[in-house]
């Protein structure tokens, strides 16, 4: 059985992955929250094989056009799948956000961050529910539809006797006047 401060110090090496990677946490958090100076997070992100994060400066490049690679790889429309998506990873690293502060702080955290984050993560949840929400309905919809479709897709007559004959059930139908086939 490994000890309790194998295991714990796991869990922050875990946590503090999950918010280095998340890329909105500082790395003074981060560092802080493993307890290391900058050089020694620095060569332990290498041992450990984290990816370098990029710089959180956006740089124009004047000297280069955009070519068509780059036009046509930045997406014009969103899937909502993946709105989805991020909204629960933005969740998860709210609530990670919040143990982290709860961890470090205990239970005199200023009340402020604390409000901070509860009005964050309710936001969030609310715009994750009335997401799902959405997509539910626009699938009933679509199979409502799919429905109307498949009703009235019957396989075209060939003759002109047919037509009039399947026009004529179509009719009586739709009015109701005569027997449902």
């Amino acid at each position: 059985m490994a000890p309790k401060s194998d295991a714990r110090s796991r869990d922050i090496v875990a946590q503090a992955k999950l918010l280095y990677d998340a890329g909105v946490t500082p790395l003074v958090e981060v560092r802080a929250m493993l307890g290391m100076s900058e050089r020694a997070f620095s060569s332990f992100r290498k041992s450990e094989g984290w990816p370098m994060r990029p710089s959180p400066i956006k740089r124009k490049s004047t000297d280069t056009p955009p070519t068509p690679e780059r036009q046509s790889a930045a997406p014009t429309q969103k899937e909502p799948r993946s709105l989805i998506a991020r909204l629960e990873e933005a969740v998860e690293r709210e609530f990670l956000r919040a143990e982290v502060a709860l961890a470090t702080c205990g239970a005199k955290a200023a009340p402020k961050t604390m409000e901070t984050s509860a009005r964050v993560l309710a936001s969030l949840v609310r715009s994750l529910a009335e997401l799902k929400r959405m997509n539910r309905d626009v699938a009933v919809a679509r199979e409502e539809d799919l429905r109307v479709r498949d009703a009235f897709d019957d396989e075209p007559p060939r003759q002109l006797a047919e037509l009039r004959e399947e026009l004529a059930r179509r009719l009586e139908r739709m009015c109701g006047d005569g027997p449902a086939e």
